[in-house]
C-alpha cells in the first residue's frame, strides 16, 4: 500500500476520533442512554446517517490493498422491525476507487419479536441493498479489462445502531458489496459513523 493510501486511512481514524470526542459533552448534556427518553423501536420517520469507512476492493488476480472511504444514507423506519433506505458508498486509495448508490429493505430482529432483554437504544440489523456501482483501477497496473467498470451490485450488512438521545445516534456496521463484474469480485467494508432521525 502506498504512503497516501496509509495517510487516508489514519485521517479516517482521525475523524472519527474527533466525531466520538466532539459527541461526549453533547451526550452529557442530553442525559445520554436514558431510556425513558429515547423512543427505541416505537419511532416512526426518517432518518439520516455519515459513516467513516475502510475497506478492501477485490479484483480478481490483482492484490487487495485498503481503502478509506465514507458513506452516506437516508431512510425511512416504518415499523419497529423495518426500514427502507439508500445508500451511496465511497472506497478509495492510491490505485483503485469504487463507488456504489444501493437501496433497499434493513431489518431489526429484535423489534419484531419484542426482546426485553436489551435495551431499546441498542439496535442490531441486517441489511439486503441492490443497486449499481463503479469500479475504477489504474490501467498502469496491468488491469486494463477492470478500469472504469460499472456493475450491478448487492450490499449485504450487518450492524448495530445506538441511540445516544431520542435524535442522535452511532452506528457500526460490517460486510461486502458482491459485483456482478466478470473481472472484480466487489468490495468488503467496516464503517463507524453518526446518525439523526427526525
Amino acid at each position: 500500500m502506498k504512503r497516501t493510501g496509509i495517510i487516508r486511512i489514519v485521517y479516517a481514524g482521525l475523524m472519527a476520533a474527533l466525531f466520538f470526542f466532539a459527541v461526549q459533552p453533547i451526550a452529557a448534556r442530553a442525559q445520554a442512554f436514558d431510556e425513558s427518553k429515547i423512543r427505541g423501536y416505537d419511532y416512526t420517520g426518517f432518518y439520516g446517517q455519515l459513516g467513516a469507512a475502510v475497506g478492501e476492493v477485490h479484483a480478481r488476480g490483482d492484490s487487495d490493498d485498503a481503502s478509506g472511504g465514507f458513506t452516506i444514507t437516508g431512510g425511512y423506519r416504518m415499523l419497529p422491525w423495518l426500514s427502507i433506505e439508500g445508500n451511496f458508498t465511497y472506497l478509495g486509495n492510491d490505485d483503485d476507487e469504487y463507488f456504489a448508490f444501493t437501496g433497499g429493505p434493513k431489518f431489526y430482529p429484535l423489534g419484531a419479536f419484542k426482546v426485553e432483554a436489551v435495551p431499546h437504544f441498542i439496535q442490531p440489523y441486517g441489511l439486503i441493498g441492490l443497486g449499481g456501482g463503479q469500479f475504477e483501477t489504474d490501467p498502469r497496473r496491468g488491469r486494463p479489462d477492470v478500469h472504469d467498470k460499472g456493475s450491478f451490485v448487492a450490499r449485504f450488512i450487518v450492524g448495530s445502531d445506538f441511540w445516544v438521545t431520542d435524535h442522535f445516534g452511532l452506528f457500526v456496521e460490517g460486510g461486502g458489496h458482491a459485483a456482478s463484474q466478470d473481472h472484480v469480485d466487489g468490495a468488503g467494508i467496516f464503517t463507524l459513523g453518526g446518525q439523526y432521525r427526525f
